[in-house]
Order: structure tokens, then sequence, then C-alpha cells
């Protein structure tokens, strides 16, 4: 029985000090800041490259400056002062993220409202019940009646109920990220002093979560421009020599010019770099 004590004592000890039931000594906190503010630098690329003002892009070299003196103190051991360099670089990281989810917030809506009016027109006249829907029950003599409905527009008939989904769930997903980027609670953390490497990571997730959801509405916006225009598709195939289900943004005349770059920005595409695959077919 005293050696089951003893035996139960120890074991009990060796739980107890663990490694994980023990703090992260200051090392570890600060590999995980440079992995987390890493991969965080890398989405904040794509969009300063696609969205970012001369403004934004000065404050992204200097977080990159930051960066770089971050991780050369942690490569050097000098963890306490690297970890102090990280929590520099994401508060500054989130002034710019802020900026930037507002940005994405007021695009968004704009897209969106490009393509309502079209949309509820849509929904109310490419029904079968509608006015224009009654004439496919009556007889149609081509000789002597006029169509009451231009045949471009026919596919709207049976894309009217997609065109309706998209613009829903676009505007769901607007104003989800509206709601996150309002939410009263990331104010009480933006207000507190002296905020902690997590709180931190809390907010800078936060907004780029805004950017995303942002991303997903305004997809839903380009959708239905694809729809509106899905008259052009043959034309495209033809213009670049393209296969129709391979057809990418740059190359999408279905998409207004001035949402390419959004059609882009939302699969990850640089919109600089995916222009210049035009240029071969410029006169």
């Amino acid at each position: 029985m005293k050696y089951i004590k003893i035996f139960l004592i120890t074991g009990l000890c060796c739980i107890l000090y663990t490694p994980s039931a023990l703090p992260l000594s200051l090392a570890v906190k600060t590999k995980n800041d440079y992995n987390f503010t890493l991969n965080k630098m890398r989405k904040l690329d794509i969009v300063i490259e696609n969205f970012g003002s001369d403004d934004n892009k000065k404050k992204y070299e200097y977080l990159k400056t930051l960066f770089q003196d971050s991780g050369e103190q942690m490569y050097g051991q000098n963890y306490s002062e690297s970890y102090e360099k990280f929590r520099k670089l994401k508060s500054e990281m989130i002034f710019l993220l802020e900026t930037i989810a507002q940005s994405y917030l007021e695009r968004t809506k704009t897209i969106l409202d490009s393509t309502a009016t079209n949309s509820f027109n849509i929904m109310i006249k490419y029904s079968k019940h509608s006015s224009l829907g009654k004439y496919f029950r009556r007889a149609y003599d081509p000789l002597r009646d006029t169509k009451p409905y231009d045949e471009k527009n026919y596919h709207l008939f049976y894309n009217r109920e997609h065109i309706e989904n998209y613009l829903s769930n676009g505007y769901k997903n607007y104003h989800r990220a509206k709601n996150l980027f309002n939410d009263p609670d990331i104010d009480v953390i933006k207000n507190r002093r002296n905020l902690s490497s997590e709180s931190l990571n809390v907010l800078i997730d936060r907004y780029f979560l805004v950017i995303d959801t942002c991303r997903d509405a305004k997809m839903y916006g380009i959708e239905i421009y694809k729809i509106l225009n899905a008259s052009r598709l043959g034309e495209i195939v033809i213009k670049y020599n393209i296969k129709a289900d391979m057809v990418d943004p740059v190359f999408d005349d279905r998409i207004p010019d001035e949402y390419r770059v959004d059609a882009n920005d939302n699969i990850g595409f640089i919109h600089s770099i995916e222009e210049k695959k035009l240029e071969r077919y410029k006169q």
C-alpha cells in the first residue's frame, strides 16, 4: 500500500509539471506571434496589391519593416525584445485593417446596390405568374405576332430564382460583415489599455473575417452580372479562344470593368498581374 501511494504521488507530480500544464515560455509565445503575423502579412499582401491606396501602401511597408525587425530579434533569441516588437506590429496592423475593412464594406454595398434594381425587376417580370409569363401559354404566330420579350433575356425566366438567391445571400453576407465590424464587444476590447497579445489577435482575426465575409457578398453580386450578361459568353469564348467553363475574371466581359478587380481578389489573384494577360489581345 505504501508503494502504491508513492507511485500515485509521483504520477500526480509528473502530471502537474508536464510542459502542457506550465505557462508558455516567452520563447514559445514569441514564435507563436511570428507564425501568426507571418500568416496575416501574407493575407494582407494581396489586399494591398488589389485595393491599397498610396497611404495604405506606405503603412504596409512600415509593417513589413516591423515584421523583419521582430523576426530578426527572434532569430537572435532576444525573445523579450522580439515579443514587444510583435505587439507593436500587431497594434499598427489593427489600425490599417480597420481602414481596409471599412473600404471593403463600402465597395461590397456598391456592387450589390448596382445589381439590385435589375434583380428586383427580373423577380417581378420574368415569372410564369407574371403578365409577361402569360404569353408562354398562348399560341405564337411568328409571321403575325410580335415577341413580348427579347430573346437575349429568355434565360431570365429560368435564372430568376438564382438571381433572387444570389441577391439574398449577397446582402445577408454584407450585413453580417457590417455587424461584425460594428460589434460593441470589439469596441470594448479596443478601448482597453495595454492590450495583451491574445486580445490583439482577436481584433486582427475579426477584421480579416469582415474582409472575407465581404468577399463572399461581392461574389454573389458578381454572379448576378454573369447571369444578366450571359449572352456575352459566346463572344468571350471566341475573342479569347478559351473554354466556356474556364473563363478567368480578367477575360470575363460579363463583369463590369470596375468590378473585375473584386472578382480577382475574391479568388486570391492579383489584378495587376492578371491584366497583363490581356496585352496580347490589344491591337
